[in-house]
This record gives C-alpha cells, structure tokens and sequence, in this order.
C-alpha cells in the first residue's frame, strides 16, 4: 500500500479500519479548527502599516549602463590617483 493522508475526526478516522487493518499508521492530533483559525492572521493584518515602505532601484539596467560605468570609470580612476 502506498503511503496516503486521511484526515478528519476520530470517528470518521474509524470508517477506515478495514482498509487499515494490519497497516503500519502514524497518528497525529491536531488542534481544533476553530482555535487554529482565530490565530490565523490574514493577509491585510500581516501587511498593515507595511506596504509601500521597500523602494527598489530601477529594475532596467540597460537605462543607467553607461551612467553606471562612468561612476565606475570615475571611482577606479580616483584611487588610482591617490596611490
């Protein structure tokens, strides 16, 4: 038999004896849903007082190639003058 979940209440868990009898089974208990889906925080509450805070550089390179090397250019041109 190949390894499956069955998931649900203790007795709806007991439906499946038959099929199981004689099969190796791991049993873990889980806590009630209604306590589990109170914690939960959604989404909005996650991200209250968040969103719009990260400011990212240009994502298209190709626009500052040439201002990028120059700066670059300039940088290793001054210290190499210091030296």
């Amino acid at each position: 038999m190949e390894q499956q979940t069955i998931e649900g209440t203790w007795e709806e868990i007991l439906e499946h004896n038959a099929e199981l009898a004689g099969q190796r089974v791991r049993l873990t208990i889980l806590p009630d849903k209604s306590a589990n889906s109170s914690a939960t925080e959604t989404l909005d509450q996650k991200l209250k007082g968040r969103v719009g805070r990260v400011h990212f550089q240009p994502s298209d390179l190709s626009e500052r190639v040439g201002e990028t090397f120059t700066e670059l250019l300039a940088v290793k041109d001054s210290s190499a003058l210091n030296q």
